[in-house]
């Protein structure tokens, strides 16, 4: 098994990350993740040749309607929302999540188009930030911290966990958790990527920031071989499928 790229290598110089919602999602979670699915090779085939990756997320409910396998040792479940000092953080948000990079932003907007063509009026675009540079952890020798190797979850095996954190404010908690780190709009504001294979973990570094982030994400993160079977349709949602109502008839 092969983890997808966007883990285990570092981004280019510039990168787009994306979360989208889905207001039915029962109904549609298996298409929306065949599109997830499809997505490297629709990259592969407009970069042509281009260096570049796009690394695809799943949400906790939408990894639970079309798959029963828990990926994780405790489950697999959105953060709380939680009290830092006096504010309020919110709760993790997203369905799905998109990390293009590559050495042109116009060639991860045309990515990110693409999949925003696919999702049409299904999809809602709840978090956009488009960033440059960064500094980055080298994941590749920390690897065993941040993919699943476990004898209980063969078929989650090269897959990770990511959580985000947007700041308003520049963030300075200390963590030995493996990250992306980006400056957003002005460099007072922060994005941060932190990768780990046990989602309760990125939990504990969630409720241990120094200060309040304004949005929270966690997303578990397929080997390419899980993203090929949603492709196939090797993945079924059995009873909440959208043909289900149908089949005793």
């Amino acid at each position: 098994m092969q983890a997808q790229e966007g883990v285990l290598k570092a981004p280019y110089q510039y990168s787009l990350i994306q979360k989208y919602i889905f207001d039915d999602l029962p109904l549609i979670a298996m298409n929306v993740a065949r599109i997830g699915a499809q997505t490297p090779g629709m990259a592969y085939e407009i970069a042509d040749g281009e260096p570049h990756f796009v690394t695809i997320g799943f949400g906790p409910m939408n990894w639970l309607l079309i798959t029963p396998d828990i990926p994780a040792p405790g489950g697999f479940r959105a953060f709380d929302e939680i009290d830092v000092g006096d504010e309020e953080v919110p709760e993790s948000e997203g369905d799905m999540l998109f990390y293009f990079s590559s050495g042109y932003p116009k060639l991860n907007r045309e990515l990110a188009n693409q999949v925003g063509q696919f999702f049409g009026k299904d999809g809602e675009l709840i978090e956009e930030v488009e960033v440059e540079g960064g500094e980055h952890s080298n994941i590749s020798e920390v690897k065993e911290q941040v993919l699943i190797e476990h004898p209980n979850y063969l078929d989650q095996a090269q897959s990770s966990f990511l959580s985000t954190h947007r700041f308003l404010t520049n963030d300075k908690t200390s963590t030995e958790l493996p990250q992306h780190r980006y400056n957003c709009k002005t460099d007072s504001e922060s994005y941060i990527l932190t990768f780990d294979n046990n989602p309760s973990k990125l939990e504990e570094h969630s409720e241990s920031l120094i200060q309040p982030a304004a949005t929270r994400g966690l997303f578990f993160i397929p080997s390419l071989d899980l993203l090929t079977s949603l492709r196939m349709g090797g993945i079924r949602m059995g009873s909440l499928a959208i043909n289900a109502k149908w089949k005793d008839h």
